[in-house]
């Protein structure tokens, strides 16, 4: 039985930079190895600073992202991945907007030295203009996106119509798990770097959309996707059922909510365990029942949203889809039947529930939430005067950039350009598209100019323990269950302690260092494949490697002819490689380097 071929890579700048999961995860590349690193090494305030500068809203990042960066998290693969979101939590607490809170002009000159330091290439790049920016929708995209605009010099105006900005932010993501006076100072300094937030304006009602088109040099559409969708079931329009966005709107916003003792919350996201965690915390209510159709290890909530729940006493009933909604005689709702899921896809991988209909429950329920995903409100478009294109979906239609749209100087971001995504990827989506507006308002493309470095890095590279491979991820404590439901402010999350973070960080792999192997020096002895412990490194014959020409042109660059079948390579699993560098230190003759890859991207405006 002939052995199964390797497919080989030869590194190049592209290999190197996505060696480095955790950033090429984060939508808007955050060093989160650096950051983490830097902990681990005691320098606070230097891993502050790599986690803020390509990411404005750092700070809620680190209370709310969902963590990308984690799930590409190299570790992972190995035993769990590092706490990255909750490392950025604890240094944000000690450098970030909520440790200078109401004192955000210090702060923006913190951030504005830091970034002429790193020579970021964004500061005062704007083109002459006399007319704002109008940005519509103050969420985490509008927000970014203003945030990258008064860096460069232009005097973006965002038009918010709820009474307070900060999109699904401050109406939609709860207090206990976003305190609002940290969303607030965020805020505060996007408002110092020259930021202006109009905020109870509602856009085709109070100002219309082509007034601010003719009036600015740029329009940008971040509206969001905060509308509740409520599934089409009979009675669906009963006095008793809402939406679960429209829920938590109204309770974040400070309006009087009054619902039942007995909840319903039909869905199994993190939206839906936003509604029914904040719908326990409400007086009157006895008992929260969350169902969903998918089983219990297919939820698309996070495992800590569910347990959480489940702690504070959220009922979970899995593999149940709404059939009907039941009212009494005066049309109010009283209970809801749902029918067993038998499957959820179709052999295509289409969404395309199967239920059994003569297995079904009914659950009694005095207020019933829908929260099964979110739409638009693009009403304003309605008449509008101006020509933009929309897809047979009755979105806007995006060009290839996925931020600009067919009629010029008018761009989108966020929710509205790619549908509900993350709070990070929002942040990402406000960012190209202030570079894109910028482009358009200067007609000019900036040049991005790309340096690379190797350094040799001696010693154990990956931590500052030896047994950093032994040691278990710790997860962030709670606060008690039932001290946290008096009231939707109470925090839930306790971070990371000092000695417990700088632990933490010390999992880290570092993937930015490299095994770096001279064929010219190796002697074939096979030492550093006996001596590697997670068996990553393996000498093998060239027969064994899958054709590639670029194999070939090296193997004939080197030998001045064409590989024949012999000689042999050593090949590396970079997935199980720990970064632990007994490999360079069993080398006899030092033919293996641990080599840090350290890259940085800069913009050269012309």
């Amino acid at each position: 039985m002939s052995e199964k071929p390797y497919k080989v890579v030869i590194p190049d700048y592209k290999y190197w930079r996505q060696n480095i999961k955790c950033q090429t995860g984060c939508p808007v590349n955050t060093d989160s190895r650096g950051y983490v690193k830097a902990i681990a090494e005691g320098d606070y305030e230097q891993a502050y600073w790599i986690a803020r500068i390509p990411n404005p809203l750092a700070s809620i990042c680190g209370r709310v992202c969902a963590a990308p960066c984690e799930l590409a998290c190299r570790r992972g693969s190995i035993d769990a991945a590092v706490s990255i979101r909750a490392l950025k939590r604890f240094v944000t607490e000690k450098y970030g907007v909520e440790a200078v809170k109401k004192d955000a002009p210090q702060y923006k000159g913190a951030l504005l030295n830091k970034l002429k330091d790193e020579g970021c290439g964004i500061i005062g790049i704007a083109a002459e203009t006399d007319k704002p920016v109008s940005i519509i929708g103050g969420g985490p995209a509008g927000l970014a996106c203003a945030h990258e605009l008064a860096l460069m010099g232009y005097k973006p105006v965002i038009y918010e119509m709820e009474k307070i900005a900060g999109g699904m932010c401050a109406v939609g993501v709860p207090p206990y798990r976003l305190p609002r006076e940290l969303l607030q100072a965020e805020i505060d300094v996007i408002k110092s770097l020259g930021a202006e937030i109009k905020c109870g304006v509602q856009v085709g009602k109070d100002v219309q959309l082509k007034t601010l088109y003719d009036e600015s040099a740029a329009v940008l559409l971040a509206v969001g996707a905060k509308k509740s969708r409520v599934l089409p079931l009979e009675h669906c329009n009963a006095a008793g059922v809402s939406g679960g966005v429209d829920f938590l709107r109204d309770v974040f916003t400070g309006k009087a909510v009054k619902i039942g003792p007995k909840v319903v919350v039909i869905g199994g996201g993190n939206v839906a365990y936003d509604v029914a965690r904040t719908a326990i915390r409400q007086k009157g209510v006895a008992a929260v029942t969350l169902v969903c159709i998918e089983p219990e290890g297919k939820m698309l909530a996070d495992r800590v949203e569910v347990e959480e729940g489940e702690e504070e006493g959220v009922e979970r009933i899995n593999s149940f889809g709404p059939d009907k909604i039941n009212i009494d005689g005066a049309g109010v709702a009283r209970s809801v039947t749902f029918k067993k899921v038998i499957s959820i896809f179709d052999p295509e991988g289409r969404f395309s529930p199967r239920y059994d209909e003569e297995d079904k429950i009914t659950i009694e329920a005095d207020t019933i939430f829908f929260s099964v995903g979110q739409a638009y409100d693009l009403s304003f478009l309605d008449n509008c005067g101006l020509d933009v294109a929309m897809t047979q979906r009755g979105t806007i239609s995006v060009k290839e950039d996925k931020v600009s749209t067919t009629l010029p100087g008018l761009f989108i971001a966020g929710d509205l350009a790619y549908g509900p995504k993350l709070i990070i990827d929002a942040v990402a989506s406000g960012k190209t598209a202030a570079m894109a507006i910028h482009e358009y308002i200067s007609a000019a493309k900036p040049e991005l100019k790309v340096s690379e470095m190797h350094a040799i890095v001696p010693g154990n590279v990956a931590a500052q323990s030896w047994d950093y491979e032994k040691i278990q991820r710790a997860e962030t404590s709670a606060v008690e269950s039932k001290s946290r439901l008096n009231d939707v402010f109470t925090l839930v999350e306790v971070g990371y302690a000092k000695d417990q973070a700088e632990v933490q960080g010390q999992r880290c792999l570092n993937c930015a260092v490299n095994t770096i192997f001279d064929g010219n020096k190796c002697i074939l002895c096979g030492g550093c494949a006996d001596v590697c412990p997670e068996y990553c490194l393996k000498l093998i014959s060239l027969d064994r490697i899958r054709d590639s020409e670029t194999l070939s042109a090296l193997y004939k660059a080197r030998y001045g002819k064409e590989p024949l079948g012999f000689g042999s390579a050593i090949v590396k699993d970079e997935d199980r490689c720990i970064r632990c560098s007994l490999c360079a230190k069993r080398c006899p003759v030092d033919a293996i380097t641990m080599e840090r890859f350290s890259f940085k991207e800069v913009l050269v405006d012309e």
